[in-house]
């Protein structure tokens, strides 16, 4: 018997094993990351072609889809919202979904159905245009599996800075924010929960990096009238 045959198909059988392990974990990564990386490269292609998106002025679907019309400029994609009870749009990075109010978010199972139709409104904490804290949050998802069940729309919103605009539609009516800070925390930092004021301030979270459940990253906003005093 020849042995050193032997160990040669052992050593192939090894090498070709670890082969497709390799390709198999690069594989994983790709599709979960795939997401994340076309919305960041299709963002950023959109700025050098000059595309821009501007908020429909009301929540009238009528007026807007008018507005929507008459724009000449053809760069320019008029966002209106998709549920006038209900929605945010943020002009700078093309993000437009409906707002599911009252989620548990220390369900998962509650959560994660609402993410499904869009953003969620944690439960206990204010609406727009009430003092206290609207607490606004979105998977970034994990995989590219999860793209269709969860809503992606917060995928750029590190891209956003103090000064930038969100838009939230509540009840027919409009509340314009203004960014004032952005912030990573741990997932087990929930001091905006708890947060006790009489300021109107609008915070958005995401999961950081995208495509991940590491951290979060927290955009703060306030109104837009008083940011623009501060």
């Amino acid at each position: 018997m020849d042995y050193s045959l032997q160990i040669d198909k052992r050593v192939l059988l090894v090498r070709t094993i670890g082969n497709f392990l390799v390709l198999g974990s690069l594989a994983s990564i790709s599709f979960s990351f795939w997401p994340v990386a076309s919305a960041f490269v299709g963002h950023n292609i959109d700025k050098l072609r000059g595309k821009d998106y501007e908020v429909a002025p009301t929540a009238d679907t009528t007026q807007s889809f008018g507005s929507l019309l008459g724009k000449s400029d053809p760069n320019i994609k008029v966002l209106v919202p998709q549920d006038p009870n209900f929605s945010i749009i943020v002009e700078k990075i093309g993000a437009d979904a409906p707002v599911i109010a009252n989620v548990d978010a220390s369900s998962k199972t509650t959560y994660e159905a609402a993410l499904k139709k869009g953003v969620a409104h944690a439960l206990g904490t204010a609406f727009p245009g009430q003092s206290g804290v609207t607490y606004l949050f979105a998977h970034s998802t994990d995989t590219i599996f999860n793209v269709p069940r969860f809503n992606a729309v917060f995928y750029l919103l590190n891209e956003l800075v103090p000064q930038d605009k969100i838009v939230v539609f509540f009840g027919g009516k409009r509340y314009d924010y203004l960014v004032i800070e952005k912030k990573i925390t741990e997932p087990e930092d929930v001091s905006y929960f708890t947060l006790k004021t009489e300021e109107q301030i609008l915070v958005l979270q995401t999961c950081y990096p995208p495509g991940t459940t590491w951290k979060r990253l927290l955009v703060v906003a306030k109104p837009a009238a008083v940011s623009q005093l501060q």
